[in-house]
């Protein structure tokens, strides 16, 4: 084909094309309005969780505290504040009679002593130490016999452990019999349900030398636990299977003893959820509800026991803060329950016993 026909044959395929109608543009299919709710309802879920990842991280900076208290993750479960007892200088321990009427807290500032107050916060009493010349008197814990009421003080700097009765009178001052223990030098104390007394005895400047002194009520030594394991043991409380928890204090930890006198931790110190740092008082109510005072951190944690008294318990959470507001802790120390589920909180620093509940 010669070039002159082939361009024939290309104009006239575009004169074609010209007269061609146009090709309508693709139609657009419109959007279905459910499914763009659902791209939105998406998108806002995204960015909701975007703002709550936010928020967590700024609080964890801003608080350094594990997720488990952050406020109101716990409001159902742990105590709230409810009042404080005033006029007490400086207290370390405290306990509650079984009754719930009466609660006993150690003065270690000013005179010291041991008052006594009704559940309404009015001081009712006073333990006063036996008058003796030339002797010191630092009272710590406070234990009361669930056999009869009688209430036992540790006082540290003399030495000795003293008995009153419910409203204060002093009955005597307790004689440990037994070799090795002539001299005390009590921190934590509790006395079980068949009269039998512990005293955590520090004697020693050796912690090696620490040790748990199991008396029966008439003084006469029975036994010794926790020699060798323990650093300043400091509260006791007696559980429901014989077996007694220890706030074994230097060691960050809290521990049990069994009637073999197996020492087991229960919980550890870290920096951990739920983890110790110098804890110090303890109390166990009757939901099987274990509370440590942690001092160095200002504030409660709690747990929950577990079937087996070796078995880890569980973390709940914590309450209190530092601070010297209601429902604010400065180093804090005791620590007591009732039945009435009410937590007893010797704040030292801040010259009060704290009163929470549920």
């Amino acid at each position: 084909m010669s070039d002159q026909t082939q361009s024939s044959t290309d104009l006239l395929d575009l004169l074609d094309d010209m007269s061609a109608p146009p090709t309508p543009p693709a139609t657009v299919p419109p959007v279905d309005p459910a499914r763009r709710r659902r791209r939105r309802i998406i998108l806002a879920v995204v960015l909701a969780l975007l703002v709550l990842l936010v928020g967590l991280f700024t609080w964890y900076l801003l608080n350094r505290k594990p997720l488990s208290e952050l406020p109101g993750l716990n409001d159902a479960q742990v105590p709230t504040y409810k009042t404080s007892f005033y006029d007490v200088s400086r207290p370390l321990g405290v306990a509650v009679s079984p009754d719930g009427s009466r609660i006993y807290a150690t003065q270690s500032g000013a005179t010291p002593t041991t008052f006594v107050f009704d559940r309404d916060g009015t001081k009712v009493g006073e333990l006063k130490p036996p008058t003796t010349q030339k002797t010191l008197h630092v009272p710590v814990y406070v234990a009361v016999d669930p056999t009869n009421g009688d209430v036992y003080v540790g006082d540290r700097a003399a030495g000795k452990v003293y008995v009153y009765d419910a409203n204060g009178t002093y009955l005597r001052t307790f004689e440990p019999k037994g070799v090795g223990v002539e001299q005390l030098s009590p921190l934590g104390l509790a006395v079980g349900p068949d009269g039998t007394v512990y005293v955590a005895d520090v004697l020693s400047a050796k912690p090696a030398d620490h040790r748990i002194l199991v008396f029966a009520h008439d003084g006469t030594l029975r036994t010794v636990l926790g020699k060798g394991v323990l650093n300043y043991p400091n509260a006791i409380v007696v559980g429901t299977h014989g077996e007694i928890y220890v706030s074994d204090s230097n060691n960050g930890r809290v521990v049990v003893i069994d009637q073999t006198g197996k020492v087991s931790t229960l919980i550890a110190r870290g920096v951990g959820d739920g983890d110790l740092g110098l804890p110090r008082g303890l109390a166990l109510d009757d939901q099987g509800r274990m509370f440590v005072v942690d001092t160095t951190d200002h504030m409660v944690r709690l747990f929950t026991l577990a079937a087996s008294p070796t078995t880890h318990p569980a973390y709940v959470g914590s309450f209190g803060d530092e601070g010297h507001d209601d429902g604010k802790f400065t180093f804090p120390n005791g620590a007591a329950t009732d039945t009435r589920g009410r937590v007893y909180v010797a704040d030292r620093e801040n010259n009060r016993i704290e009163v929470w509940g549920y």
